[in-house]
């Protein structure tokens, strides 16, 4: 069986790789903050933390296919009153997916009892953080972090996320990938702001006919510049020797505005984000949010949702504890119509998928006791699942034992 070492041990020094020199990250982009002045990546990361953060997480018990919510398991208390630095549930996993997405890295330190219970979780930010592998050893993998000084943590009890990774370990940002193209997107933007502050003018070359003294040509410039800028009337007056002749191309010509849509685009496949979740509704053809929903949730939220599940049951459970398991339930982003949501229930009624106290529990309603499933049998005895019919069945009988109409 396998051992776990809950303490947090003295620190050897060993390899060391810092979150913070990604290779694939170079230039402007060292800072995710840059990046994040562009609306299109800060709504794609707003828009995945906020969906992942806003799931209900439950420790359930798996037995085959069927899943059993466990409510008085300790990880629940943890997941309402257990997360450090004044934090709430929902801004913890917000900004671990944030960290994720921007760094590469997302980290929690596991905070447990002497007999291994976990008591509560503390986010560490990823700059604070150093992994310790060396791909040539045999469970070499370990942690270290500024705020715990001089000791080593081993990965259970360290809560690490990472989407993009080309070891298995150690993470890379999606900033790192879609650096090119967020630059030129910066590019763009930075154009259409030249374009903006100058009053839409263009730049060009302002002949004179006749010989000019510095003083007088500094004049032209500074006149110039006051009427063609936001702070004048956007009309210059030539004199008879003089001509203007413009060297920059129109943003027309520069497909200024055609070019900045199609860098949202370009970030939102980065992302997995269909650009209409974002407010890009230039090629919409959504029916309904509920098919826009969907296909966010398959394409875009299904791989995060799965690899917290994955690492939080990996983490915070003793190994005696086979068989439990951290869910994020995902149906609460697929929200539609009430007529849907009513056809849905009474199918899984009608089959008796579900129970009543079920439907009842799933639309936040207290339950009425009505716990039978009924299946879509002719004959009325046979409705009740589980049930016991032999009275009924009896009766239906002559005193030869067959069935009488």
């Amino acid at each position: 069986m396998k051992i776990f070492n809950w303490e947090i041990r003295k620190l050897n020094t060993e390899n060391t790789y810092s979150v913070n020199s990604d290779p694939l990250l170079f230039g402007s982009l060292r800072s995710e903050y840059s990046a994040m002045n562009l609306s299109t990546v800060f709504r794609c990361t707003d828009l995945i933390s906020d969906s992942i953060a806003s799931l209900p997480i439950r420790v359930v018990k798996e037995k085959g296919d069927c899943k059993t919510q466990v409510k008085n398991h300790p990880l629940n208390l943890v997941f309402s009153d257990g997360i450090a630095n004044n934090l709430t549930l929902y801004h913890f996993m917000k900004l671990l997916i944030q960290s994720v997405i921007l760094k590469g890295n997302g980290f929690a330190l596991i905070q447990r009892a002497s007999d291994g219970t976990v008591t509560g979780l503390k986010f560490l930010e990823s700059g604070d953080v150093q992994i310790h592998y060396d791909k040539q050893r045999v469970n070499s993998l370990y942690y270290t972090c500024t705020l715990i000084q001089n000791k080593k943590i081993e990965p259970c009890n360290m809560i690490h996320l990472r989407k993009y990774s080309t070891d298995g370990v150690n993470g890379h940002s999606i900033l790192s990938y879609a650096s090119r193209t967020i630059r030129l997107s910066q590019a763009g933007e930075n154009q259409a702001t030249k374009l903006f502050s100058n009053g839409c003018n263009l730049s060009g070359v302002l002949t004179v006919h006749s010989n000019l003294t510095e003083e007088q040509r500094r004049g032209i410039h500074e006149s110039w510049n006051k009427s063609m800028t936001d702070g004048g009337n956007g009309l210059a007056v030539l004199q008879g020797n003089m001509d203007y002749k413009p060297i920059q191309i129109s943003p027309e010509d520069a497909q200024l505005l055609g070019s900045r849509l199609f860098q949202v685009d370009e970030i939102c496949r980065f992302f997995g984000i269909n650009p209409v979740l974002i407010g890009e509704l230039s090629h919409s053809s959504y029916g309904s949010l509920e098919a826009a929903q969907q296909e966010f949730l398959l394409h875009c939220l299904s791989p995060y949702i799965l690899m917290v599940e994955e690492e939080f049951t990996k983490k915070l459970f003793k190994p005696s504890e086979v068989g439990m398991k951290v869910n994020l339930d995902e149906t609460a982003i697929l929200r539609t119509d009430k007529q849907a949501l009513a056809n849905y229930y009474k199918t899984l009624l009608d089959t008796g998928v579900m129970c009543i106290d079920e439907v009842r529990e799933a639309l936040g309603m207290n339950p009425i006791g009505a716990t039978e499933h009924v299946r879509p049998f002719t004959k009325v005895s046979d409705n009740i699942l589980g049930g016991d019919n032999k009275q009924e069945q009896n009766e239906n009988k002559d005193g030869n034992g067959n069935e009488t109409v």
